[in-house]
């Protein structure tokens, strides 16, 4: 059996940093109900057999409003993302969802540890605003990798709800600065031994490229976690 599908209409964009585009879309047949981590898969009306199908996470919680908020980098010759930078307003796609098993453990009994690169940093986003709304009584620790410093996502916004809240941490990243410098893998679990992120009080959950995600995934089960106990998304 197909999958359920629906038209959404393109309500607003804007750019995060310059290559990093953020897509409001307004689902015109039925409210998309979804879990903070989770995504919907658009069918793109392009490529060699149409349409072509993309997985894009939300980036916003859910709003009485009902709109999906998408973001996603300007990936050099990514016929999906190069095609969503046409997109006007008004302009109408077909999406499917949700999907996905990406989302922080209900209700929040443990430290939240979330390490991200990059967009990788989408369902964090949509997690932690969530969360914040509703204060937790355990810690939320978010360390945050770049490619370079203008290219942060939330970086601002993430250091404000640091500051406003006690139980969020934020540590970020960049991995190449105005100077040239590069932080490398092990640098950034050098990072994570900082923040005390090991022992069994801890949800450690990593999102990016698999690069990225498979050290510190390595990293944790070698200090004694389960496989399973470290949740893990990829998007490469």
């Amino acid at each position: 059996m197909p999958e359920p599908t629906q038209r959404a209409t393109v309500l607003r964009f804007r750019d995060l940093t310059p290559s990093v585009r953020e897509l409001v879309l307004g689902p015109q047949q039925r409210k998309v109900s979804f879990a903070p981590g989770q995504w919907v898969s658009l069918r793109l009306p392009i490529g060699e057999r149409p349409p072509l199908t993309r997985a894009y996470t939300m980036s916003e919680p859910e709003s009485l409003a009902g709109e999906l908020v998408l973001v996603f980098d300007r990936v050099p010759h990514g016929r999906g993302s190069q095609y969503l930078y046409t997109l006007k307003t008004g302009d109408v796609l077909e999406l499917a969802g949700p999907y996905g098993t990406f989302i922080p453990p209900e209700p929040l009994t443990k430290d939240l540890l979330l390490v991200g690169r990059y967009t990788g940093l989408v369902p964090f986003h949509c997690m932690i605003r969530a969360l914040l709304a509703r204060p937790p009584a355990r810690m939320i620790i978010l360390l945050a990798s770049a490619p370079s410093a203008i290219e942060q996502l939330y970086h601002e916004e993430f250091t404000a709800l640091a500051a406003a809240h006690a139980t969020f941490r934020y540590v970020s990243l960049v991995e190449r600065d105005e100077a040239g410098s590069v932080v490398n893998r092990e640098q950034v679990i050098e990072a994570l031994a900082a923040l005390g992120g090991e022992g069994p009080d801890v949800v450690p959950m990593i999102c990016g490229i698999r690069s990225f995600v498979r050290p510190l995934r390595e990293y944790f089960t070698a200090r004694g976690f389960p496989r399973r106990a470290v949740r893990v998304e990829t998007y490469d």
